[in-house]
């Protein structure tokens, strides 16, 4: 499971990196940790999360539960547009691996391209978590 976790977070960093310009995390405006709150986590997946500090950075937020659940948020960019932010949003690394055990995806607020995983096969909780982070997007 975490070496699955691992290459989604790698293939969209690489993804991300690879398409943006260096600069864009130089202006961040959202804090991922902040945006979408350990507590607010925990209250839409209904068990107690924290937030893995040694994990999570300026653009991620790893999110840590009981065994075998948690999850993850990152802002792949905070100003897209154009092809490049289609070609982020329906590229092959945009979503968890199907044999994964994670479930997620890229999304799009405005012009911030943000991805979330989460271990879980209930939709309506991932979906959950992405209609609060676009609500606490700047």
């Amino acid at each position: 499971m975490r070496v699955a976790k691992l290459a989604l977070v790698l293939g969209i960093a690489f993804i991300s990196s690879s398409l943006m310009a260096p600069a864009a995390f130089a202006t961040a405006v959202n804090d991922p940790c902040k945006v979408l709150t350990a507590e607010v986590f925990s209250r839409i997946m209904g068990y107690a999360a924290t937030i893995n500090k040694t994990s999570s950075n300026e653009t991620s937020c790893f999110y840590q539960g009981p065994p075998h659940s948690g999850g993850q948020f990152m802002i792949l960019t905070q100003n897209a547009s154009g092809p490049q932010a289609d070609a982020m949003l329906q590229s092959r690394g945009s979503s968890p691996p199907a044999s994964s055990g994670l479930i997620g995806g890229s999304y799009r607020s405005g012009s911030v391209i943000f991805s979330v995983s989460i271990s879980s096969t209930d939709q309506s909780k991932l979906q959950a978590l992405v209609a609060e982070i676009r609500r606490n997007l700047k």
